[in-house]
């Protein structure tokens, strides 16, 4: 699915709809999003189905709470990432957990400033499209386009992934931050950000036997979380 946050022009938000429908997508969520009457409806040409049917939310994070696999883009690169992923590369780390996730979303900014800092950390990767000239940047709804047409043939694809289930990369995420603490590294270290964000980069395969990796190092009585618990 496609996540707009704060779109500034219904016109924007029109086309966008557009661009989802043409390439056999259905869901468009808005994160207080303009006023969509009239404009978004003139520009969406047939695609008024899915500016019906947009989901609004307040802010970005109640959105993600019903996502499982989130990717920010933006041409502006922030702190929060260090990893950003072409389109191609994003649409292969979606692809690639289709069995151990639900819903997956590609969440872009405003037209103006894209996404905050705060917003990119809150999703699991982050992506952007390599340009021949940083200025002039990508329309919103042309950013939509590119990365719709780039994850059409994920509507058709199905993973040969085996033993995982649909939560399992939420799962390995818990697993993650969990023996990352019991191995004394902290939420702000840059290790504990570049874990995360191999962790969007891999297939389902990859997810289970990391997994099953991460329950063998939990397990080992030399841990600091072992010994404490032994006390």
């Amino acid at each position: 699915m496609f996540i707009l946050v704060q779109p500034a022009r219904p016109e924007n938000v029109g086309a966008a709809a557009r661009a989802i429908k043409t390439m056999g997508f259905a869901e468009l969520w808005l994160v207080d999003p303009c006023s969509l009457e009239p404009e978004a409806y003139w520009v969406a040409h047939q695609s008024d189905d899915i500016l019906r049917n947009a989901r609004t939310f307040p802010d970005l994070a109640s959105a993600l709470a019903e996502v499982d696999f989130s990717v920010a883009s933006g041409a502006r690169r922030r702190l929060e990432k260090d990893d950003y992923l072409s389109p191609s590369e994003c649409r292969a780390a979606i692809v690639g957990k289709r069995a151990s996730i639900r819903r997956a979303a590609i969440v872009f900014g405003r037209e103006s400033s894209g996404l905050t800092g705060e917003e990119m950390a809150l999703c699991d990767a982050a992506t952007s499209v390599p340009l021949a000239h940083v200025q002039p940047s990508l329309n919103l709804a042309q950013a939509v386009m590119l990365y719709a047409w780039e994850l059409r043939e994920e509507l058709h694809e199905t993973s040969t992934a085996a033993k995982t289930t649909a939560n399992t990369y939420r799962s390995a995420k818990q697993q993650l931050d969990d023996t990352l603490k019991s191995l004394n590294v902290h939420d702000e270290e840059n290790l504990h950000q570049w874990a995360g964000e191999a962790l969007a980069r891999c297939n389902d395969r990859d997810l289970g036997m990391l997994m099953t990796l991460m329950r063998r190092i939990m397990q080992h009585p030399s841990l600091p979380y072992q010994s404490q618990n032994q006390d």
